[in-house]
Parts: C-alpha cells; sequence; structure tokens
C-alpha cells in the first residue's frame, strides 16, 4: 500500500548538462519566431502608414 501513496515523477531527472534537447527547440523557436517578426516588419514597415 506504500507505493500507492508515493508521487512517481513524470518526468526522468535530467543531468546537469547546460546542453539538452528542450533548451535547443526552446531557443530555436525562439529565434525563429524573431526572424520571422524582423522580416515582416522589413517587408512592411510600421511607421510606412504615416
Amino acid at each position: 500500500m506504500r507505493d500507492t501513496l508515493e508521487r512517481h515523477q513524470t518526468e526522468p531527472d535530467e543531468g546537469p548538462a547546460r546542453f539538452n534537447r528542450r533548451r535547443l527547440i526552446r531557443w530555436a523557436a525562439i529565434l525563429t519566431i524573431g526572424i520571422v517578426v524582423v522580416l515582416a516588419v522589413w517587408q512592411d514597415p510600421l511607421y510606412a502608414r504615416f
């Protein structure tokens, strides 16, 4: 009955590595969104309507 009361972890513990897959995917997404935003502003600048 003791094992039913323990809280099991849903994700395995990650080591102290600085370069892991989750961090790489997060930074790639942030950089991609940033580049797309910059390209969109260059295509149609916000100040062109004034």
